[in-house]
């Protein structure tokens, strides 16, 4: 494989990840959980949680063809469960009142102290809302697609773009949510609910194409 391809290779994985991953949209929500805490708090816990995406993201990547052979899953059906888990998401983010999701969560932050963020680090921070089913079937999708027969090495540095492209996405996150306060200061309260509902309706659309792909997939269907 020559230089391009690899370049081709990190960047199909970066788009192909930017969709379910949506370091954007999902900041915006977890700076609804993150709210009130000072700067140092804020980046502690946001250097917890994007090393928690880092080992669930790398760990998914690097055991995924265990995982599939353990539970006999195929990757269609592995994108057909994701994509349902991601409808749900939108649909309950969609549903809110109309306070909106962060009025919601600023007011259960009103209740709770430091260690229960530290609970809620992993689930649902980390995961779903960071990085999800939808995700992790996309990492699946690109480690299938990566692997070249009778070349370890072209295998490993096909696995390793992969990674850097989930780090990069991740790194994108890490800023956002650093800057998290100003954003949604700048934007108001209106402002926040209008977002709020569109990347709800955005992530709900996204549930639905990777549904359609795996349906696509598991019946041999030209649906899209």
């Amino acid at each position: 494989m020559s230089i391009h391809d690899y370049i081709y290779a990190f960047v199909s994985s970066f788009i192909a990840l930017f969709p379910v991953m949506n370091p954007i949209g999902g900041g915006f929500i977890i700076n609804g959980f993150l709210e009130g805490l000072d700067d140092m708090q804020r980046k502690i816990y946001v250097k917890k949680i994007i090393a928690n995406c880092i080992l669930t993201g790398i760990g998914s990547l690097l055991a995924g063809h265990l995982i599939l052979l353990l539970f006999g899953l195929a990757i269609p059906v592995i994108q057909l469960g994701g994509g349902i888990i991601i409808c749900k998401t939108g649909l309950e983010w969609l549903s809110d009142s109309e306070s909106g999701k962060t009025d919601k969560t600023r007011s259960a932050m009103d209740k709770i102290i430091s260690d229960d963020i530290e609970k809620k680090l992993f689930y649902p921070i980390s995961f779903p809302v960071s990085l999800g089913p939808g995700s992790m079937s996309v990492i699946f999708t690109l480690m299938a697609s990566a692997v070249v027969k009778g070349n370890f090495l072209s295998t490993g540095l096909n696995y390793a773009l992969i990674a850097l492209a989930i780090i990069s996405l991740l790194g994108i996150l890490y800023i956002f949510l650093l800057q998290g306060t100003r954003i949604m200061k700048k934007l108001g309260r209106s402002g926040n609910m209008a977002l709020n509902k569109l990347i709800a309706f955005i992530t709900f659309c996204i549930g639905i194409q990777i549904i359609v792909t795996g349906i696509s997939k598991i019946f041999h269907l030209q649906i899209v």
